[in-house]
């Protein structure tokens, strides 16, 4: 009985990201250490990793993150306060974008799908992203935007199929619109 009540409280009452977010606590060096269940649908990004110094690990354990045409997840950290995350194992669906990594940020991007995004990464400012094992998967502008010419992207054994615009663009100038 308590398993079908859970069950249906998952259906039901959704839980977003940015409530896990808020609620998480430290392990090891990471301020912020969340691991999700597997096979769940989460709703909503997190709006704003952007506390001095602050480092985050997301374990999705291949659960879906859906974000419903609203943003996605961002960071931003200040020179000298860099901000970084490390993610793995999400399903990041039906965004703005997926993730979005700017100001002076690091990212550690691993075995992740980006699918029906505006664009799947975003790497924009001075930011440092490796996105490893992932695949880009019919978001309609970009899987991957590489924005104004500062932010250093490594990207391995990755693919991209059916993105509307191009697999990755590097956008030099964008900067300045936004």
């Amino acid at each position: 009985m308590i398993y079908i009540t859970t069950i249906l409280l998952n259906i039901f009452i959704p839980i977003t990201l940015q409530e896990i977010f808020n609620d998480a606590e430290s392990n090891g060096d990471y301020q912020k250490y969340i691991v999700l269940e597997p096979n769940q649908t989460y709703l909503g990004g997190i709006s704003g990793i952007n506390e001095d110094g602050l480092n985050v690990f997301i374990d999705c354990q291949g659960s879906i993150i859906d974000l419903n045409d609203q943003l996605g997840i961002w960071t931003y950290g200040e020179e000298g306060d860099e901000v970084s995350i490390t993610i793995q194992y999400c399903n990041i669906i039906n965004g703005q974008y997926g993730l979005q990594i700017g100001g002076y940020s690091n990212a550690e991007i691993l075995n992740c799908n980006f699918y029906n995004n505006q664009k799947g990464i975003e790497s924009k400012d001075f930011s440092q992203v490796s996105i490893e094992n992932c695949n880009f998967i019919k978001n309609r502008q970009y899987g991957l935007a590489i924005v104004t010419e500062n932010p250093t992207v490594s990207i391995n054994y990755c693919n991209s199929w059916e993105n509307n615009g191009d697999y990755w663009e590097n956008c030099p100038g964008w900067g300045n619109i936004w």
